[in-house]
């Protein structure tokens, strides 16, 4: 009879997103219909709310790794995989819109290299330096992490930057570094580090075309000195610094000084 009853919910939630789609439905329904996939015959709705409880998002449940999701009650091997390989999915997919036809991305205005570093982003947790190494075309090579620092810092290797861009041939290279804290304005070390790399390319001949900081949504191009800030993956503004600070973070305003 249990069995019944379960059933007879998860059909209830599978019918509804036949019916309403997934922008009609609160987080926890969403998840709870995604954990009925991985997790038979047993009542998930009470997981559900702990997950989102545990990590305060649907988002954050799906970008955490998988043993952080296990040390949640009821989560097994499984089911943190499961998770965790649907925000893989979601992330790969960002990467692939960036260029639909040729299979291999071409970073030519701004918008696209700073939604594909985005892309390439999602889910980094502490601050991570990652190198794009393109071609004279600005197609994209070879991407990689170079480094994964703590929250709030990450060191700088240039030779690793110059080994790597030697080693896939590269014309022109794009440095990327997150910050977690979701404040996108660069510090003195921030600008330090850009004037050193921008040096090395120049002695080494390899063109480093930008240099991007990133936040959830948003990106800080040294190389145009403006914010990039997504609403969605294809709706960008663009705009300055104190723009930015005045308009969206205005308790940072003091990062500009």
């Amino acid at each position: 009879m249990s069995e019944q009853i379960h059933n007879g919910h998860r059909e209830r939630l599978r019918e509804a997103y036949r019916k309403q789609g997934m922008d009609g439905m609160a987080d926890h329904v969403v998840l709870e219909m995604l954990l009925t996939y991985v997790i038979p015959r047993k009542d998930v709705n009470e997981l559900a709310h702990r997950l989102l409880n545990t990590f305060g998002s649907l988002l954050s449940v799906l970008e955490a790794d998988p043993k952080q999701l296990m040390l949640v009650d009821g989560v097994g091997d499984r089911t943190a995989l499961y998770l965790h390989t649907l925000f893989d999915v979601h992330r790969r997919l960002n990467l692939a819109s960036v260029d639909r036809t040729s299979g291999a991305a071409r970073l030519v205005t701004p918008q696209e290299a700073c939604r594909y570093a985005l892309a390439l982003g999602m889910g980094d947790r502490y601050e991570t330096l990652r190198v794009i190494c393109l071609d004279a075309n600005m197609t994209v090579l070879h991407t990689e992490a170079l480094q994964v620092g703590t929250f709030s810092r990450v060191s700088f290797e240039p030779r690793r930057v110059i080994e790597i861009a030697m080693l896939h041939k590269a014309r022109k290279l794009i440095l990327t570094h997150n910050h977690p804290s979701n404040i996108l304005f660069p510090s003195s070390d921030d600008i330090d580090t850009a004037k050193m790399i921008a040096e090395i390319g120049s002695k080494l001949e390899i063109d480093v075309c930008d240099q991007l900081i990133l936040t959830k949504n948003a990106a800080y191009s040294y190389q145009y000195e403006r914010v990039f800030l997504f609403s969605t993956p294809a709706v960008c503004n663009v705009m300055t610094l104190e723009e930015y600070s005045n308009t969206i973070v205005p308790a940072s305003r003091s990062y500009l000084s």
